[in-house]
C-alpha cells in the first residue's frame, strides 16, 4: 500500500520548496498535488515495484502543476513486513558524488581551491603521477584512476562490519591495479570511485575540518535536508529501509568502504530539495554551475547511449516515455547503486520536472520508476507528446 506526506508539513524545507517548484508570481503557500495525479503516481511506484520484484521503493516528483509530492511503496524490512514509509531513508550510493562535488566547486569559487591544481599539490605522496592529476579530472573521472570499488569490496566489508576503512586504504587498494589511461587522455573516460575519495580527502586538507562537518555546514544544514547524514564508520544502518541483493539483506555494512564516494543516506524527498536547490542556482554561482556542466562524453552505457558527464553531473536522454520528445527526456542529475540499494534523481530543464527514484535492491532498475512516472505525467495532461 502507498503511503503520503504532504511536502507542506516538513517546515525547514517549505520556503526552498516554494521557490524552486512554483512560478515567481505564485502566492507563498505550498502547491497541492491535484488527487488525481497522487493517485496516479502512488499507482504507477505500487505496479512498478511489483514488476521490479523489490521489496520497497520511493518516489518523488515535483514541479510546475504538480507541486512536490512524495510516496513510498512495500516494506522497510521484509522479516517484519514493517511498512515503508514516505520518508524512509536510504541510501544514495553515488549520489553521495554529486553533493561532494558541490563542497569542492563552493571551494573553488571561494578562492580556496583551483580546478586545475594538482593531487600531489594538496596530498603529496598519496597517489603515483599525481603532480599530473588536477582536481578538475577527479570531479568528471578522467583521471585514469583505477576504481577500488571492485573486485567484491563490498562484499569483503559485509563479511566484516567491524572493520573501519580509512580513506587511504581505499586509495591504496586502488593502486594495486594500473591505471586506466594517462591522466587527462583525450577522449578517455572511466568512472572510478577512487577519484571521489581522493577528492574527499583535499576537501578535509583544504578546509582542515572533517568532510562530514564540511556537507553538514555548506548543504545539509542551508537546505534544512534534515534526514540527509554521511553514514559514520559502523555497520549499524539506524532507521534505514533494509537493502537487498538477491534476497540477502546487505543492509549491516561499514559505509567506511563508501566514504565520499557513497557513503550518505537520505531520503527521496531531501535529494528532490537538493537537486532543485543546485540547478536553481542556491548552491553555486552561475559560472561555478556553468562549468559543473561542461559535458564529457563517456561513450554511453546499455541503456544510456549518450551518457555525459560533468564536474559531479551526469546528462542523459531517458528512455521513451509515451512519445515524449528526445529534448522533453533530456536529464540532468546522477544515478547511484551500492549494497542492496539502487536510486535515481533527475532534473529534466525542458519542463521543471525533478524526479527522484529509490529501490531497495540492487537488481532493479529505478529508470524504470523514472520513466513509468513521465509516462503517468503525459497521460495526466502535464507533459505533452508532439
Amino acid at each position: 500500500m502507498c503511503h503520503v506526506l504532504r511536502f507542506a508539513s516538513i517546515l525547514n524545507s517549505l520556503v526552498l520548496i516554494l521557490a524552486l517548484v512554483l512560478p515567481a508570481a505564485a502566492p507563498a503557500r505550498a502547491q497541492e498535488t491535484p488527487p488525481a495525479l497522487v493517485a496516479a503516481f502512488d499507482s504507477v511506484l505500487e505496479a512498478a515495484r511489483i514488476s521490479l520484484d523489490a521489496p520497497g521503493a520511493l518516489l518523488f516528483v515535483a514541479g510546475p502543476g504538480i507541486g512536490a509530492y512524495q510516496t513510498a511503496s512495500g516494506v522497510a524490512e521484509q522479516a517484519t513486513g514493517t511498512s515503508l514509509g514516505p520518508v524512509g531513508r536510504v541510501r544514495i550510493a553515488s549520489l553521495t558524488k554529486l553533493f561532494v562535488a558541490v563542497v569542492a566547486l563552493q571551494l573553488v569559487q571561494e578562492g580556496w581551491l583551483s580546478l586545475d591544481q594538482s593531487v600531489e599539490h594538496w596530498l603529496p605522496g598519496l597517489v603515483p603521477g599525481g603532480d599530473q592529476i588536477t582536481v578538475r579530472q577527479l570531479l568528471q573521472h578522467t583521471s585514469g584512476l583505477p576504481d577500488y570499488l571492485s573486485d567484491g569490496m563490498v562484499a569483503r566489508a559485509r563479511r566484516d562490519p567491524g572493520h573501519v576503512w580509512s580513506p587511504q586504504e581505499l586509495v591504496a587498494e586502488a593502486l594495486r591495479r594500473a591505471p586506466r589511461f594517462p591522466a587527462g587522455a583525450p577522449q578517455r573516460w572511466i568512472y572510478a570511485n577512487t577519484n571521489y575519495i581522493v577528492l574527499g580527502l583535499i576537501v578535509e586538507r583544504v578546509t582542515g575540518n572533517a568532510l562530514d562537518l564540511e556537507l553538514r555546514q555548506r548543504i545539509i544544514g542551508p537546505l534544512g535536508l534534515r534526514n540527509t547524514a554521511l553514514a559514520p564508520p559502523t555497520a549499524d544502518p539506524g532507521d534505514l529501509a533494509r537493502g537487498y541483493v538477491r534476497g540477502a539483506d546487505y543492509t549491516e555494512i561499514n559505509m567506511s568502504v563508501a566514504w565520499a564516494a557513497g557513503g550518505m543516506t537520505s531520503t527521496v524527498f531531501d535529494l528532490g530539495v537538493f537537486l532543485r536547490a543546485l540547478l536553481g542556482g542556491a548552491l553555486l554561482r552561475p559560472e561555478m554551475l556553468a562549468a559543473m556542466q561542461q559535458w564529457h562524453l563517456t561513450g554511453g552505457t546499455g541503456d544510456a547511449p549518450d551518457l555525459a558527464y560533468g564536474l559531479g553531473l551526469m546528462r542523459r536522454t531517458l528512455p521513451d516515455a509515451a512519445g515524449l520528445a528526445p529534448a522533453a527526456r533530456l536529464a540532468i542529475g546522477h544515478t547511484g547503486a551500492l549494497g542492496g540499494y539502487r536510486i535515481a534523481a533527475w532534473h529534466l530543464p525542458a519542463s521543471d520536472i525533478t524526479i527522484v527514484a529509490a529501490l531497495t535492491t540492487f537488481e532493479a532498475q529505478p529508470n524504470v520508476v523514472v520513466v513509468r512516472t513521465l509516462e503517468t505525467l503525459v497521460t495526466q495532461g502535464v507533459l505533452r507528446a508532439p
